[in-house]
């Protein structure tokens, strides 16, 4: 895989150029379940895929599309309802549309506003647990992360903050062809939640592919109370993945851990095989 880091100052997140036009953001934080958001430039159409979490995040990849490009994006792409996805679309002005499928809209509109609703309860609580955690010397998360927390407390704890739902809905493939490259939306139903957008580039072989894969999973993940492996309906997620793996793709783009390879698939695959698929 050829890829190289961008230059781009960020306390949230690196930059990463998969090929002309195409870049990737990976979140700093120290945790092994890394964040990632995509920029696709199409020629006439700039497109935001998955927004981050924290507002830091979002305001700095809004910034890093206007520094590589100078203009704003064409459209958002939310490739599932989870709030590290879409929390941030409120970030970016109100007249760019937000592509995602009805199910996703459905699922913030109900279990994302309610999980918004007890992150406010806790709000004062987890900002002072932060603060506390910067005069500690066995802080479970990094200063930079500690920080970026604390931030978010204080954002969705403001009046004025609203989830933004997308207002551009798909339910089947839509192809986007652009005067640079062509960019497919594959919708998925059950897998990793209960509808999942893949952001495809057939040319270049590369695929945006959201939550239903992680760059790095081993027996540490498998099932307990932690819940750290999320899936909706396990045999589905492998059947997709299976569906993906046989495309021609050199570069996949995990929805946490970032830059990965069919390796990376596989590693899924057999993963969800031997804790879900038994018998």
């Amino acid at each position: 895989m050829n890829y190289k880091k961008i230059d781009f100052e960020s306390s949230y997140f690196d930059l990463f150029e998969l090929t002309d036009g195409i870049h990737v953001a990976i979140s700093k934080n120290d945790s092994e379940v890394k964040t990632s958001s995509g920029i696709f430039d199409l020629g006439n159409y700039l497109i935001i895929f998955d927004t981050f979490m924290y507002p830091g995040g979002a305001r700095d990849l809004y910034k890093a599309v206007k520094e590589l490009y100078d203009r704003d994006p064409s459209f958002i792409i939310n490739s599932h309802y989870h709030s590290d996805h879409v929390f941030g679309n409120c970030l970016f002005p109100d007249n760019i549309p937000i592509i995602s499928t009805p199910i996703t809209v459905k699922k913030i509109e109900e279990d994302v506003s309610d999980q918004l609703k007890e992150f406010r309860k806790t709000a004062e609580e987890e900002i002072q647990r932060r603060k506390e955690m910067l005069n500690s010397d066995d802080a479970p998360f990094g200063e930079v992360e500690i920080h970026n927390d604390i931030e978010f407390y204080k954002y969705i704890t403001n009046p004025d903050f609203k989830i933004r739902l997308p207002n551009f809905l798909i339910n089947n493939n839509l192809t986007i062809k652009g005067t640079k490259r062509t960019l497919q939306l594959i919708p998925y139903g059950v897998g990793h939640t209960d509808s999942d957008i893949v952001a495809y580039f057939p040319n270049e072989k590369i695929c945006f592919m959201g939550d239903l894969l992680l760059a790095n999973l081993d027996d540490s993940w498998a099932p307990n109370d932690s819940g750290r492996f999320s899936a909706f309906n396990p045999s589905k997620l492998y059947e997709i993945l299976k569906s993906i793996i046989e495309k021609d793709i050199e570069i996949y783009i995990a929805g946490h851990g970032g830059i990965s390879t069919e390796e990376s698939v596989q590693m899924n695959m057999d993963f969800i095989k031997k804790y879900y698929l038994k018998n």
